[in-house]
């Protein structure tokens, strides 16, 4: 590489963290109602925003509402959404007395919110982000050590074996496709198969910012990843390059996305399994799955409290509920997410016990991941995308 190239990549990178820094930053319109669209947002000018000094005043205030019997905590999550959040409020409320307010993003996006709060931290609690990512925070000294009862009967490989976060459900990250635009003999037969020919336009590739999307770029590359190096091989750049390229235009709403699965724009999807299951029953779409020989990437959201939040114990009240067993049963019999906790398991319906061993997970050392995922991001934003 010559004088001249090697500034230009060095400028590219630093306009790349800027442009990160400052959506962070800009990032304190973000709806504590819901996680919606920024289509549906604009629509809605009536729609509650709340900035980062509104949600300092929700947590200043949280002293007097447990005064009166009402205690607020502020919880980062990707599934604060209308349905979801809306479920978790209502029956922590009704059951804890505790008022939920959600500040609901993408999962990369909230943890890198949380790593720019540090110094100043907004939430109390942080749930629903993949392992990457709360080893990330970890690293970041953003999480507090806290074990509630729940994980004794957790195995292991869903606990961080230092306290700081534990996972609550398992989330199979799947090639999804719509059988009335592709038969199952021309269907992909796993993530090798997606940089083919056959394939050019029929799926789309997710934000980097998403941790959904996160997900599965790292279990692709795991397949070429080298622990002699502790890197990526140059084959393993080279096929995902191939499947940026062989890959359509993923439209920017959910929306828009599920239209183009129903009607054959897209009739490959790369979702998280129990997103495409609830929008399919919604937009009554037909859905087979791959089921990939080298596994599928099975993400294990967890929560965690966060260190210097405002409303600790409101916090640690919050975790003990959620991750509780009888919860968990509870979200899987109504959304049918695969709870991590064999307890909670068997007290599920036999659907959502089936769920649980449909896809064999792929081995990834989610640690390891977690310590690289910034420098192959970064390598992906500047080298591979289009």
């Amino acid at each position: 590489m010559n004088q001249k190239n090697g500034r230009d990549l060095e400028r590219i990178k630093t306009m790349i963290k800027f442009k990160k820094m400052a959506a962070i930053f800009l990032a304190v319109s973000f709806t504590i109602s819901g996680c919606g669209s920024n289509a549906e947002k604009e629509k809605d000018g009536k729609q509650e925003e709340a900035t980062v000094e509104d949600t300092t005043k929700e947590n200043a205030g949280s002293e007097e509402k447990q005064n009166g019997g009402e205690e607020t905590i502020v919880v980062y999550s990707p599934q604060g959404d209308e349905l979801r959040g809306t479920w978790i409020k209502d029956k922590a409320k009704a059951e804890l007395g505790l008022d939920i307010q959600f500040l609901c993003a993408g999962g990369g996006e909230l943890s890198d919110r949380l790593v720019a709060e540090k110094n100043n931290p907004q939430a109390d609690v942080v749930m629903g982000l993949a392992q990457t990512a709360m080893y990330k925070l970890k690293t970041e000294d953003i999480l507090d050590v806290y074990e509630p009862a729940w994980v004794k009967g957790l195995p292991e490989v869903y606990r961080d074996k230092d306290g700081y976060f534990n996972s609550f459900w398992q989330t199979p990250i799947v090639i999804a496709y719509n059988p009335e635009f592709l038969s199952s003999d021309k269907a992909p037969k796993g993530w090798e198969d997606l940089n083919k020919p056959e394939y050019n336009g029929l799926y789309g590739i997710g934000a980097t910012s998403a941790q959904t999307t996160r997900t599965y770029l790292v279990g692709m590359l795991w397949q070429y990843y080298d622990a002699e190096t502790g890197d990526i091989s140059q084959e393993g750049w080279d096929f995902l390059s191939q499947v940026y390229e062989n890959a359509g235009t993923l439209p920017s709403s959910d929306a828009d996305i599920w239209k183009s699965f129903k009607d054959g724009e897209l009739p490959i999807l790369l979702w998280w399994y129990g997103g495409v299951v609830s929008n399919c029953e919604k937009n009554q779409i037909p859905v087979e799955y791959v089921k990939p020989e080298s596994g599928t990437p099975v993400v294990a959201e967890a929560i965690g409290l966060v260190k210097g939040g405002k409303s600790q114990d409101g916090g640690k009240k919050f975790i003990d509920w959620f991750g509780s067993a009888e919860v968990m049963a509870a979200y899987a019999k109504e959304f049918g997410q695969a709870p991590a906790s064999p307890e909670a398991i068997a007290l599920c319906p036999e659907e959502v016990k089936e769920n649980a061993t449909m896809f064999t997970a792929q081995n990834i050392d989610w640690e390891v991941a977690a310590q690289n995922l910034d420098k192959w991001l970064e390598k992906i934003e500047l080298e591979i995308m289009p």
